[in-house]
């Protein structure tokens, strides 16, 4: 058997997407050493990209860094591919696919969100095109659909009419013997690294409007005329949209407590997982995910998770973490409060509940679901 996958956000640094495709890549090639993978790359992968004996990566040109070299890439590259190496399977790791790739192979295509519908407003407009014509693309012509929570589902059936029959759910992981709970012993070395010795909330990800940043800022902001103790708002990511990041500095400059503020490039999972684990709390006040994984890892690293009511965070969050309505700064504030003056006993007690919440998010569940999908498409 031979199994083709889209290997592409595979890069030096990981964000969501590229860590999902490492850890489902992985334990694949690990899990099934009779099945040949093939790993599709846009451009010269790293070495610790190579899994296994089993795995062959193939470098398919041009690097993909706008929709219409997506378009390339999918309508040329991957066709020519197809046709010399015949896979048995494409695992469309993102979602996206071309028509031509859909009627040469069977596609299983994992979709993390279709958040591009339900905000369309955070998505330039031709990328906007590009992704509706790809989905409706996708959700007609391939043979099993992934569905990366049941808000994604739900928005599967409703936003692209996709028939129920044709989805499976596959939660996405957290590994939980990495993002765990740190030593309190370590907690003051990883603040000085930070933040100067003073406690922080935490932000991860990408400052995306999508990601609320505007009014997280302006919750701070909220926060800091009740909450007078030392603290930092510390944001991990990168910034993402030229015109996104002009406002984010434009509001940022204009607050109040705008030097408690700071914005620092993405660290690597090792020094990350100390980041979290240190954390007054973790803030996530999104306004859409298809999962989640900074408030899984949040919760799975023992500490106060402050997020979203809305799509699927709920489901990741379960009765661990505090809520907010995302369109509200002002009981973005609150929650974040209530978080930072949690008593040690409720500390300790949702700490509990969110591990064992997040247990069920585990990668192996997840692989599982994958290969399964790959199995029942090949062999229909």
């Amino acid at each position: 058997m031979r199994v083709a996958l889209d290997s592409r956000m595979l890069l030096p640094h990981l964000e969501g997407w590229g860590r999902f495709t490492r850890e489902v890549a992985s334990r694949l090639v690990h899990q099934h050493p009779e099945v040949r993978f093939d790993l599709l790359f846009d451009r010269r992968p790293l070495p610790q990209y190579h899994f296994g004996p089993n795995q062959i990566s193939h470098i398919l040109p041009p690097p993909t860094r706008h929709w219409a070299l997506y378009e390339v890439w999918w309508r040329l590259s991957v066709p020519w591919y197809l046709r010399k190496h015949r896979p048995h399977v494409l695992f469309a790791t993102y979602g996206l696919a071309s028509s031509t790739v859909l009627r040469r192979v069977p596609v299983v295509a994992f979709i993390h969100d279709i958040a591009f519908l339900r905000h369309p407003e955070f998505v330039p407009r031709s990328w906007y095109a590009y992704y509706l014509r790809t989905a409706r693309q996708v959700a007609k012509g391939a043979a099993l659909l992934l569905a990366n929570s049941a808000s994604v589902e739900r928005d599967l059936i409703e936003l692209l009419e996709v028939s129920p029959d044709r989805i499976q759910r596959a939660y996405s992981g957290c590994d939980t013997a990495f993002f765990k709970p740190l030593p309190p012993s370590q907690h003051e070395a990883v603040r000085q690294r930070y933040t100067s010795g003073l406690p922080y909330l935490l932000y991860v990800g990408s400052l995306h409007p999508r990601k609320n940043p505007l009014r997280m800022l302006k919750a701070y902001a909220l926060l800091r005329k009740t909450y007078r103790e030392p603290l930092r708002l510390l944001c991990v990511g990168r910034f993402m949209w030229r015109r996104s990041q002009s406002q984010i500095l434009r509001l940022y400059r204009q607050l109040p407590y705008k030097d408690e503020v700071i914005f620092h490039p993405p660290i690597p999972d090792s020094e990350l997982v100390q980041v979290y684990g240190a954390a007054a709390a973790v803030v996530y006040p999104s306004l859409y995910e298809g999962f989640g994984y900074p408030v899984a890892e949040g919760l799975a690293c023992g500490v106060p998770v402050v997020t979203s009511r809305v799509s699927s965070l709920p489901e990741v969050g379960g009765e661990a973490a505090l809520y907010a309505d995302p369109y509200d700064e002002a009981d973005i504030a609150q929650a974040l409060y209530k978080a930072l003056t949690l008593s040690p006993e409720e500390r300790a007690r949702r700490a509990a509940l969110g591990r064992a919440h997040v247990e069920r998010f585990s990668w192996e569940a997840c692989v599982q679901s994958i290969w399964s999908a790959l199995l029942k498409v090949t062999y229909l």
